[in-house]
């Protein structure tokens, strides 16, 4: 099956206001009005962006969108859960304040900022979905009992997905914090003679499963939870993954529990790429001003989220004339792992469409 995949031209460059009202003009020539209803509960996925990140998607970029639910007579609210490592949005109260502060507000949107996790990340449901890794999925309970969902994600580079977009942000950010350590299950790191023992790591370690001695750190395999935050912080690259064999685990795990956000909402969701500010890393890193690895392309948004993905990544990699694995620096990392997998669990069509609006 081909899926439809339209496509906005766009830069950051024009202004906040022209971006929202491109992604409106995306919204009402694909007709996605259709998946929305009077009444619903409409989860709006979106990033906040952690601490310092200045490269996020700002909040009045979607205001449009915002504004096309609210006609509709829906009853949207901005959503995302808590993460595995520490950092601002860890819980729900600092998640919201940190919302607040990136514009992710009533008093800029019109609409409230609500944590589908609960206040530490446990408030999940099981969603069975019989995968090939996983027959129960952990998913926020609050994702799984809302009506239609839109989803806005920015595509980024990742430092163990190598794509970081549409089926990241649903499969790992609509996760509890238990699917979420399902999922990082496969990633067990090591350390490297790189170590300089500066204890970063060990500082920021979720699990404690780092320990400092006179040569080096190590890293407990059995406390391990394979959140990648040890990778994150260490500046030494003495921090080393089996990518060959875990990368491609963890991104089928992702695609399995995004089919568990979408059970019984199939065609009741939306999803936005913005392929703008593309980075290296993900907005989960608290670096401000991380450089672009690409010139800002535009807006891709379809009902299919495995064509909306495949769509920004064939847009970023014939931009920049390479793979995306090269410009991030890793070409051990693959992203057709979680699109050919999420194909293969029937969650859409790697096969597409690329329809323009002008």
């Amino acid at each position: 099956m081909v899926s439809k995949v339209y496509f906005i031209k766009a830069s950051l460059s024009q202004g906040e206001q022209a971006i929202s009202q491109k992604a409106r003009r995306l919204f009402k020539t694909g007709g996605f009005e259709k998946c929305f209803r009077e009444n619903d509960f409409t989860a709006v996925k979106i990033h906040a962006g952690e601490g310092p990140n200045t490269t996020y998607i700002k909040a009045p970029c979607i205001k449009g969108l915002v504004e096309e639910l609210q006609k509709l007579k829906t009853k949207p609210f901005l959503t995302d859960t808590s993460t595995l490592y520490v950092g601002r949005r860890h819980n729900a109260i600092d998640h919201a304040v940190l919302a607040a502060e990136h514009g992710f507000s009533i008093d800029v949107l019109g609409i409230p900022f609500i944590a589908a996790d609960g206040l530490w990340g446990n408030s999940e449901t099981a969603v069975e979905i019989d995968g090939e890794l996983n027959k129960v999925v952990f998913i926020a309970s609050d994702i799984v009992r809302c009506q239609s969902i839109l989803s806005i994600a920015h595509f980024t580079g990742h430092v163990a997905t190598c794509a970081a977009a549409t089926l990241k942000t649903f499969g790992m950010g609509c996760s509890s914090r238990k699917g979420k350590m399902r999922q990082h299950s496969a990633l067990k790191p090591n350390t490297n003679d790189n170590c300089v023992r500066c204890g970063e790591c060990a500082k920021y370690c979720p699990a404690d499963a780092i320990t400092i001695d006179d040569v080096k750190a190590h890293i407990n395999a059995d406390k391990c939870i394979g959140c990648a935050e040890c990778l994150t912080v260490c500046r030494f690259d003495a921090i080393q993954y089996d990518w060959g064999a875990e990368n491609a685990i963890l991104q089928k795990n992702i695609a399995e529990h995004a089919k568990g956000v979408l059970k019984g909402k199939e065609s009741r969701a939306v999803f936005f790429n913005f392929i703008m500010s593309v980075t290296e890393d993900c907005d989960c890193f608290d670096k401000p001003n991380m450089s672009k690895i690409v010139d800002d392309i535009g807006i891709v948004a379809s009902t299919d989220p495995v064509a909306v993905d495949k769509a920004a990544l064939d847009l970023v990699e014939n931009k920049s004339g390479k793979k995306l694995a090269e410009l991030i620096d890793n070409d051990k990392l693959n992203p057709m792992y979680q699109f050919e997998h999420a194909r293969s669990i029937g969650l859409g069509s790697t096969d597409y469409k690329l329809i323009e609006v002008e």
